[in-house]
């Protein structure tokens, strides 16, 4: 499917409203402004009032058709809502567009938080300490979404959900491979074979890294970008986090934040972390895959997908290395 053009403003303004309406709030028309969302969505930031004159910040995202990710905006807002007032640093869900009436895809209107975003700027930040008390405190924010009673929540999950993100990041692969790649093939093989038992299960943002929160004064202020978030295992966040395109490692190394997240709640052991930075590489890959398959379809015109099918074979570089030192780590602890 290829890319659409948004409705017009006004049209967008208009199918806005009875949306907000019965939640007592207004939209300042004023207000609209479009802004960036991301190479998966389009995002549009409002002010509304409610009877009372109260000026609330909003965010409208919206997905765009040809996404390089699959998501369900529902189960994203499900999550968001049952996030509402649980001290999680999430914005609060406001309301949700199912069936894309504003847009033309499904959207969702949320809270619109202080902070910035940038990855770019938070990786090059040149203060040492501040970029490593934030990355403390990015720990602290992921123990406190790891300690989320999910369950109490109403929120659900299969039976196994360890396997089950194996088998979906491997049905993703399959689906939009642009040639065999057998080492991929090999490599979700190994996953299946060696996933770990977790201590327990917790809620995982799927997505957790720069650019994907907020930050201020020195504090992070929000998690952002929930939509791959999936009951699974606490190790899959921080490994995520540590991948080496966005890696926050120069200013605390992996092992200092795990020390950060354990003043917060029980860490995950670090052979978890380990496996699961291998499975970061094919979920990686995978998604790379896709956003390949995008361009070669003509479902995006978005450049920054142009060459990320050539970024499997470093991934896959990149696994191999884990899964030797997990073979070292295994015989070292066997001697």
């Amino acid at each position: 499917m290829s890319e659409a053009t948004p409705p017009a403003d006004e049209a967008m303004q208009a199918a806005l409203a009875p949306l907000l309406a019965p939640l007592g709030e207004t939209l300042v028309r004023a207000s609209w402004k479009r802004q960036f969302g991301g190479n998966a969505r389009q995002a549009f930031r409002f002010d509304t009032t409610t009877a009372a004159g109260v000026v609330k910040p909003r965010i409208l995202l919206s997905q765009l058709a040809a996404k390089h990710v699959e998501s369900e905006t529902a189960r994203e807002y499900a999550v968001l809502r049952a996030l509402n007032g649980s001290g999680v640093r999430a914005p609060a869900a406001i309301a949700l567009d199912a069936h894309g009436a504003i847009t033309g895809g499904p959207g969702l209107v949320m809270e619109r938080l202080d902070g910035e975003a940038s990855a770019v700027d938070f990786l090059r930040q040149p203060d040492h300490a501040i970029g490593r008390a934030l990355c403390e405190d990015l720990a602290a924010a992921t123990a406190e979404l790891h300690r989320f009673d999910w369950r109490a929540a109403g929120l659900t999950t299969g039976p196994n959900p360890l396997l089950a993100q194996i088998d979906h990041w491997e049905a993703s692969y399959v689906r939009h491979r642009l040639e065999p790649l057998p080492a991929l093939a090999w490599l979700f093989g190994w996953l299946r074979a060696h996933v770990p038992a977790p201590s327990r299960l917790s809620l995982v943002h799927g997505d957790l890294r720069p650019g994907n929160f907020l930050y201020c004064d020195g504090r992070v202020t929000a998690l952002l970008d929930w939509e791959m978030a999936h009951v699974g295992h606490p190790a899959e966040d921080i490994a995520w986090i540590y991948r080496a395109l966005w890696s926050p490692g120069r200013f605390l190394p992996v092992e200092d934040f795990l020390a950060a997240y354990a003043r917060h709640a029980e860490p995950p052991m670090a052979r978890d972390v380990l496996f699961y930075r291998v499975f970061a590489e094919a979920k990686f890959a995978a998604i790379s895959a896709a956003a390949a398959h995008a361009v070669s379809t003509g479902g995006t015109t978005n450049l920054r997908h142009i060459d990320r099918a050539a970024k499997i074979p470093e991934c896959l570089r990149v696994a191999t290395g884990f899964i030797d030192l997990t073979a070292s780590s295994a015989r070292d602890a066997a001697a």
